[in-house]
């Protein structure tokens, strides 16, 4: 199995990827988080969902044996025969494996503007492997605390609030050189590095929460005690994703540029019809950054990323 490569996701409009059902507290509908550090997440299968269905779509219209076809079944049909060696079927393992999406930087309001908190692990591990000359060097501390570290566009002789919280400004010497992809330098202005346990109470602390009513289709007017709240991913986050391809499945030997260059053809559409709930209310647009394929490098031991 070749490495997974990496993918940054920007929210262009709130993305809401449920729990499932009602919960009790101060939100009813709640977002997928993860168990271990109860920070929200996009679910692989969530990710792998919408590609498969975007990818028969592409295929409809674009594949030459699909488009000929008369009819729009004939041409589903057609589509989805062709992309099942990639993401399989009830009786056969595809070639793709879609990992949970990460939130990498998260923007929160301060009276400095717009602040994208991350911490240093996630920093290492998304932009560690980042070799672009036209991204932007930054540096990030060797050791942290419970504190807000400044890496980009902070004034550091003023106290920072992240939300409700009020941290001093730190601005440690002993540092370790990354990039940020040119994709991104100029949409994150201001980076602020925290501790895991504060990165998981600023993010829970600043989701979007919307409160909306179901309307009863009798009448078209407001069901009585069908008021709710629903939470989502704010627009502006910074998400990463992963996605592998099996090749040991590589039947056709020559199937593993194909997949990627179908997958790539799908990203339009997530910046156009979105993933997640509440699709009809603005939400779940995403646009997906892909890295230049010079701009990691490669894996020790002589391991090719394609």
């Amino acid at each position: 199995m070749n490495k997974p490569k990496k993918y940054f996701g920007l929210a262009l409009d709130p993305i809401h990827i449920g729990a499932g059902g009602y919960r009790l507290g101060g939100v009813d509908n709640t977002i997928v988080r993860e168990p271990a550090t109860n920070i929200p997440k996009i679910p692989g299968t969530s990710l792998a969902g919408v590609i498969r269905e975007f990818a028969t779509i592409h295929l409809m219209e674009n594949d030459e044996d699909c488009n000929s076809k008369t009819d729009k079944k004939e041409k589903r049909e057609c589509a989805e025969v062709k992309i099942k060696p990639y993401f399989g079927d009830e009786t056969k393992q595809g070639m793709l494996r879609f990992y949970d999406g990460q939130i990498i930087f998260f923007p929160v309001s301060s009276i400095q503007g717009t602040v994208w908190i991350t911490t240093k692990e996630l920093m290492e591990y998304w932009l560690g492997e980042i070799k672009d000359e036209n991204g932007e060097k930054i540096n990030i501390p060797n050791e942290i605390e419970d504190e807000a570290y400044a890496i980009k566009g902070i004034d550091i002789a003023k106290p920072l609030n992240l939300g409700w919280l009020l941290l001093e400004v730190q601005n440690d010497k002993a540092r370790k050189e990354l990039i940020i992809p040119k994709k991104l330098k100029d949409f994150i202005k201001r980076i602020v590095i925290v501790s895991d346990k504060l990165f998981s109470h600023i993010v829970n602390d600043n989701l979007e929460v919307r409160t909306s009513v179901r309307i009863d289709p009798k009448t078209g007017t407001a069901a009585e005690g069908a008021l709710f709240t629903y939470e989502a991913i704010p627009r502006g986050t910074v998400l990463g994703f992963e996605i592998a391809i099996d090749t040991r499945r590589d039947d056709k030997n020559n199937v593993e540029s194909n997949v990627e260059s179908l997958i790539k053809n799908t990203f339009p559409y997530l910046k156009l019809i979105g993933i997640g709930g509440f699709g009809t209310r603005g939400f779940g647009r995403m646009e997906i950054l892909t890295l230049n394929e010079h701009s990691q490098q490669p894996p020790k031991g002589g391991e090719q990323n394609d």
